[in-house]
């Protein structure tokens, strides 16, 4: 027989077993036993089996225990709720089955004890970021057409109005102005500001879409030209720098970190009254980080998580599929600060230094 939190058998090491007799009493549990109870052998034994590992259903367990008595069944799985004796309370898979040495102790029953917690926990979060994503998929739909709503409306009802106004003046251009004694109306050069001001507005929508910078100059480039446009468009001063960012940079990776880029400065302008804002892009052999701060009024972290906006959303989103690390700090009165870190997946190993 065993000693109480001693040793069992080799194919139970490492998991928590205790040997019960037939009417639930303790006849001795291994270290893992007293390990996920937090007591000693003699702090539980007292307590009968059943009472510290509530069933869930009993008559179902009643039945399996009769089944397993009769060596109609080798042993059965049994659901259950353990009540530690710190108080702590876990969900718990029970495995019962004949003790193979019965015939040296009497009839008894091995119990080995699986703890769910872990377990729960992780599918918990799972089932959280499921929704989190299919709230993010729902929101970036709304999104998209609410986008191409505006677009459709900016080129019909600006450019496209203008352009016909434009074709009208152009078939008139120099053309006497009825009625009007020596007036002619504009020459094809006095539309030419017109037509510079229609190609700018198209210029402004294909840039939004499309980042032709980044394209074919690289992210340094485009988030630079990005930071000058907003400070000369919101009046705030962006204190821009980036470095050792790799050539070859993934173009994917490049466009989340631009995009994400944009949309905190979209959010500063909007939101926190700023006077001055940092935004820091610097590579390594590893990774590449991106710190985005300013100095405005700040926001409530925890009504954000309530209440979060596609964008703090995306931008979350964006650094976790890339397998990186995302963050938000904001104290009221003292600013915002976004730091994300991503790691570069053709960075070569590290190289250790040789021994002097």
């Amino acid at each position: 027989m065993h000693d109480p939190c001693g040793h069992t058998s080799p194919d139970h090491a490492g998991s928590a077993v205790a040997q019960l007799g037939l009417d639930g009493k303790w006849l001795f549990a291994n270290q893992g036993m007293c390990d996920l109870l937090g007591a000693a052998f003699e702090g539980f034994s007292h307590t009968p089996f059943d009472k510290l590992f509530q069933i869930d259903d009993a008559k179902q367990e009643s039945d399996l225990r009769a089944r397993l008595l009769a060596r109609r069944i080798s042993q059965y799985s049994s659901p259950r709720r353990v009540i530690t004796t710190n108080a702590r309370s876990a969900q718990v898979q029970v495995v019962f089955s004949l003790a193979l040495d019965a015939a040296a102790v009497g009839p008894s029953i091995f119990a080995t004890v699986e703890d769910l917690s872990a377990l729960r926990s992780a599918e918990a979060a799972l089932q959280e970021s499921e929704n989190a994503r299919h709230e993010l998929a729902r929101r970036l739909t709304n999104a998209q057409e609410k986008e191409r709503t505006r677009i459709a409306r900016e080129l019909h009802d600006d450019i496209g109005q203008s352009l016909a106004i434009l074709r009208i003046q152009m078939l008139r251009a120099g053309q006497p102005v009825s009625g009007m004694v020596g007036k002619r109306h504009p020459s094809i050069s006095d539309l030419c500001d017109d037509l510079r001001l229609l190609a700018e507005k198209v210029s402004r929508i294909s840039h939004q879409l499309h980042s032709s910078e980044l394209e074919y100059l690289g992210l340094a480039v485009a988030i630079q030209s990005h930071c000058r446009e907003f400070s000369a468009k919101y009046k705030i001063p962006v204190e821009c720098s980036c470095s050792d960012i790799p050539e070859d940079l993934d173009s994917l990776l490049a466009l989340s970190l631009l995009r994400i880029v944009q949309e905190a400065l979209h959010n500063a302008a909007k939101h926190s009254k700023a006077k001055s804002m940092q935004v820091v892009v610097k590579g390594t052999n590893t990774d590449l980080s991106l710190l985005i701060s300013d100095d405005g009024v700040g926001f409530d972290l925890e009504e954000a998580k309530l209440a979060a906006g596609l964008g703090l959303i995306s931008m979350r989103e964006r650094i976790h599929l890339a397998g990186g690390q995302f963050e938000i700090t904001s104290v009221s009165g003292k600013g915002t600060r976004i730091a994300a870190r991503v790691p570069l997946s053709d960075a070569p190993p590290e190289q250790t230094a040789p021994a002097k």
